[in-house]
């Protein structure tokens, strides 16, 4: 009687965890879901970035050391980071303190009240940072990157947080709606997929782009892994580009020298040629409104004698095909100059922007 009471017992037990455990089935799912997703988002940040933008800020007090969880201050005795991350130590002692770490990366640094100060650590290991008079002691495990390269360095041609520079915005809604016509969310191997892999072929069917493929099975240095995770972070832009599109088609600008000149940072060309327009990447443009500019030209292959031919017969007409795509006059190959089409430059912005530019003549 007592087996039968107990079998019962156990069956009935086994029916409420089933049970449970089926209602709380799509929550946890969910759970994990969403911390999976924000590590890959996390690691495609990451992958973006260059090596030397990812860094960890941990705050000295007289109790210890802490970092800054929203508004609270969560003590730390141990932390772990990849290689090639920067700690920033923030003195908030009340008085000037020297930082100290013995181990795989030994340093010393002495920190103002109130003032920051970084250390890189480039090699894997384990490293015990102490400060004087303070409580306590940081033991920084440095681990190896999860899959080198550490970072891609996208940031260099599309900016920091994509708004685009040398390339292009990557918070475009052209591009958020190619990623949602070959799959959005529910694909990785989506149009962003494909152009990260492929390089700027799949953009303009150009083999000679200057956005290269990224892909290791095509020559690049990331791994598919790492493609995945910078594509889940541009098609979270995406996304939002789509929830929160931007006006379209955008206002005529009008053709004045003012305005070209706000064309002028707004399409990033200062991130080339400087603010002043006195070069830096690109070429010296001080003087484009009288002579055409060929020092300074990163690419070499160029059909000068062409360019002047036309320059000389207009000037505006050149600048409008030069723009748009300067591989005309190169072979129909690319050049260090990307090419600024409607979906990046509009009509009216690129006649401001041409008239800014002629202005400039000495």
């Amino acid at each position: 009687m007592r087996m039968k009471a107990l079998g019962v017992a156990l069956m009935v037990g086994f029916a409420a965890f089933t049970t449970f455990y089926w209602i709380t089935d799509a929550p946890r799912r969910d759970v994990f879901a969403a911390a999976r997703d924000a590590e890959l988002l996390e690691f495609g940040r990451i992958v973006f970035l260059p090596d030397d933008t990812f860094s960890i800020d941990v705050d000295i007090g007289p109790g210890g050391f802490s970092r800054e969880v929203g508004d609270e201050a969560e003590p730390l005795d141990a932390i772990e980071l990849f290689v090639n991350t920067s700690i920033s130590f923030k003195n908030a002692t009340g008085a000037s303190l020297t930082v100290a770490g013995a181990g795989t990366t030994p340093f010393e640094l002495d920190v103002e009240d109130g003032r920051t100060s970084p250390v890189k650590f480039d090699e894997e290991g384990e490293t015990t940072v102490t400060a004087a008079g303070v409580d306590g002691q940081l033991v920084v495990s440095a681990i190896p990157p999860h899959l080198q390269p550490y970072g891609a360095n996208c940031a260099r041609c599309h900016g920091v947080d994509g708004t685009g520079g040398i390339g292009p915005n990557l918070h475009s809604l052209a591009l958020a709606n190619k990623w949602a016509q070959t799959g959005g969310a529910q694909s990785l191997n989506n149009y962003v997929s494909w152009v990260i892999t492929l390089g700027g072929v799949v953009v303009r069917g150009d083999i000679n782009s200057i956005m290269p493929a990224w892909g290791q099975e095509y020559g690049g240095s990331l791994t598919r892994q790492q493609i995945e995770a910078v594509t889940a972070m541009i098609g979270e832009w995406a996304r939002e580009t789509l929830e929160n599109p931007p006006p379209t088609p955008p206002p005529d600008v009008p053709d004045t020298v003012e305005a070209g000149a706000e064309v002028f940072v707004a399409a990033g060309c200062d991130s080339c040629h400087a603010a002043d327009l006195g070069g830096g990447f690109g070429p010296n443009l001080q003087t484009i409104g009288t002579s055409l500019v060929t020092n300074g030209l990163v690419t070499q292959t160029l059909d000068i004698e062409q360019m002047q031919a036309v320059y000389d017969a207009d000037r505006r007409t050149f600048l409008e095909a030069w723009i748009r795509n300067s591989a005309d006059y190169n072979g129909g190959n690319a050049t260090a100059m990307p090419p600024f089409g409607e979906d990046v430059l509009t009509e009216s912005q690129l006649q401001a922007l041409i008239t800014f530019l002629l202005n400039h003549t000495e």
